[in-house]
C-alpha cells in the first residue's frame, strides 16, 4: 500500500502482500485502487505478513499514543458483542470485491461510428481511385504483350514521354523555389495588398484550364508588348515547350505555397531567437535550425505540383502547336489517338503514364521516409 493505494500486479495479485481476489483477465494490466484509506483508516501500513492475520497494525505519522487517528488496535468488541475486522483484513475483503478487470482484446478495435465512416471511406476509394484503375489495367491485359511494347515504345510516344515529363519536372521546381520563397513572405511580413496577394495563389484552382491557356497564349504572343519583348530577344514562348512549362507552371503554382504556409505559421520564433542567442547568423539559422523542419512539406508540395504538371491538357493544348517531335505531351498525344478512334493507342499510353507516376510517387513517399 503506497499512500493509501493499492498496486495491482499484472497476473492478478497484491505487490504489498495483500489477497489474490483482483483478477487480470487478459493482458499485462494495471490498476490503482483508492479506498479511501486516509479518511476511513488513517496512516496506517502493514507491519509484514506475520502480522497480517492477527489484524495488527502500526500507526504512521505521529509518535502520540493518544491520538486516536494514528493507532489501531487488532479488535475491537463492537456493540453485539463480536469484534469488528482489523483494517487489514478489511482491505483484503474490500479488494476481493472489486470487479473483475475487462479483458484487453489484441484485435482492433473500432469507435461506434466506425463503420460507417469505413463504409464511406472505402466506398468513395472503390469508385474514385480503385475501379478506374482497374478498368483501365483491364483494358491494357487485353492486347497482347508484343503489340503494347511496339505501342508504347513507338518514337511519337518516347518522345511525348519525354516532353511531359521534363516540362513538369522543370516546373514543379521552379514552383519548390518561388512557392517556398512566396509562402515565408506571406508568413513573415505584413505589406500593402498582403491578403489579395494570398488571395490570387488560389486563383489557378478557380480558373478553367482553358481560359488558362488562352490568357497565357494572348499575353505571350507576338502581338502583345510582354511577347514583342521577348520576340526581340530571340524568346519564344506560345508554340513551344517554354509555353508548356510555363502553364504548367501556372497551374501547379499554388501547391506549394498552401503546403508550405501552415508550416511556417507553426514555427516558434523562439527557435530563430536562440539561436541568434548563440551566435549563428541569420544564413547560418535557416540553414541549420528552420530549414530541416521544412524540407518533408516542400517536397510533398514539389510532388503534388508535379503530379499536377504531369496531368495537365486544357491549357497546354491551346498554348502549344501540338506537333510531334516538337512540344506534343503524353496527354494531348492521348486526346488525339481518341480523335481518330485508337482506343488501344491511349489505353497504352494512358497505362504507361499510370506506371511511371505511381513509380514517382512511390518514391517521392520513400524519400520523405
Amino acid at each position: 500500500m503506497l499512500g493509501g493505494c493499492y498496486f495491482i500486479k499484472p497476473c492478478g495479485g497484491l505487490a504489498a502482500g495483500g489477497s489474490q481476489g483482483a483478477r487480470a483477465g487478459g493482458a499485462a494490466t494495471l490498476r490503482w485502487r483508492t479506498l479511501e484509506s486516509r479518511r476511513r483508516w488513517g496512516g496506517v501500513r502493514q507491519r509484514g505478513s506475520s502480522e497480517a492475520g492477527s489484524g495488527k497494525a502500526q500507526a504512521v505519522g505521529s509518535n502520540n499514543p493518544s491520538d486516536s487517528r494514528n493507532s489501531w488496535p487488532a479488535s475491537s468488541p463492537s456493540s453485539a458483542g463480536t469484534p469488528t475486522a482489523s483494517p487489514v483484513n478489511q482491505y483484503s475483503r474490500d479488494i476481493d470485491n472489486l470487479p473483475p478487470l475487462p479483458s484487453v482484446s489484441n484485435g482492433l478495435r473500432l469507435p461506434p461510428t466506425a463503420p460507417i465512416t469505413w463504409t464511406f471511406m472505402i466506398s468513395y476509394l472503390l469508385f474514385m481511385l480503385v475501379i478506374p484503375i482497374i478498368a483501365l489495367l483491364s483494358k491494357a491485359s487485353t492486347t497482347p504483350l508484343g503489340v503494347f511494347m511496339e505501342r508504347a515504345l513507338e518514337p511519337v510516344a518516347m518522345h511525348a514521354y519525354y516532353v511531359s515529363f521534363s516540362c513538369a519536372l522543370a516546373s514543379a521546381i521552379i514552383n519548390a523555389v518561388f512557392g517556398f520563397l512566396l509562402a515565408w513572405v506571406l508568413v513573415k511580413y505584413e505589406f500593402p495588398g498582403k491578403k489579395w496577394i494570398d488571395a490570387a495563389v488560389d486563383l489557378p484552382f478557380a480558373l478553367p484550364t482553358s481560359v488558362a491557356g488562352l490568357t497565357l497564349a494572348t499575353v505571350y504572343s507576338d502581338e502583345a508588348i510582354l511577347g514583342r519583348l521577348l520576340e526581340s530577344m530571340g524568346i519564344s514562348v506560345v508554340f513551344t515547350r517554354l509555353g508548356v512549362a510555363l502553364a504548367m507552371v501556372f497551374v501547379s503554382f499554388p501547391f506549394v505555397v498552401r503546403t508550405m504556409q501552415p508550416v511556417i505559421q507553426e514555427m516558434q520564433m523562439e527557435l530563430e531567437e536562440a539561436a541568434w542567442t548563440l551566435g549563428a547568423s541569420p544564413w547560418k539559422t535557416f540553414t541549420d535550425v528552420l530549414l530541416p523542419p521544412l524540407l518533408p512539406p516542400l517536397l510533398t508540395g514539389t510532388a503534388l505540383a508535379f503530379s499536377r504538371a504531369l496531368g495537365e491538357f486544357g491549357s497546354i493544348v491551346i498554348i502549344s502547336s501540338n506537333f510531334a517531335f516538337k512540344d506534343l505531351i503524353a496527354p494531348v498525344l492521348i486526346f488525339q489517338c481518341l480523335e481518330q478512334y485508337d482506343f488501344m493507342g491511349a489505353t497504352v499510353i494512358g497505362t504507361v503514364l499510370l506506371a511511371i507516376s505511381l513509380v514517382i510517387m512511390l518514391l517521392v513517399n520513400w524519400i520523405q521516409r
